[in-house]
């Protein structure tokens, strides 16, 4: 995995994650976000744990009192979800730079956070 991120930097200083690249960092995986404060999601920002099952299951836990669940999909250089208990096709680009590997918003630009770790499986059970 180390040398697919790598590649994706490639000659530029930051390059967005395409399909293929996306299923190896993705499926199977926990994703641990670390989400600024002001994002709508958890205002108060913090570490979020997303897990992108293998079978296309979702699910983010936002909070004690809060865990969305949904599927997902790949669509060439970005990923989408589509929450039952939540937004609709809420779509991601996933972004390799020196200073690590960021989630954007595809639309605004805007960062949606930054990946802390990645642990395979679902060590959270969500």
């Amino acid at each position: 995995m180390a040398t697919m991120l790598a590649s994706a930097a490639g000659a530029t200083s930051a390059a967005t994650l395409n399909e293929a690249q996306l299923d190896g960092l993705l499926a199977g995986n926990t994703v641990y976000l670390s989400i600024p404060v002001g994002n709508p999601a958890r205002p108060e920002g913090g570490i979020v744990p997303f897990k992108y099952g293998a079978d296309g299951t979702a699910s983010v836990r936002l909070s004690d009192d809060l865990t969305l669940v949904g599927t997902w999909s790949i669509n060439s250089d970005h990923y989408c979800v589509d929450w039952s208990n939540g937004p609709k096709n809420s779509c991601t680009k996933v972004v390799k730079s020196q200073d690590g590997i960021d989630l954007v918003d595809p639309k605004s630009g805007d960062s949606r956070g930054t990946i802390e770790r990645i642990v395979p499986g679902n060590p959270e059970q969500l």
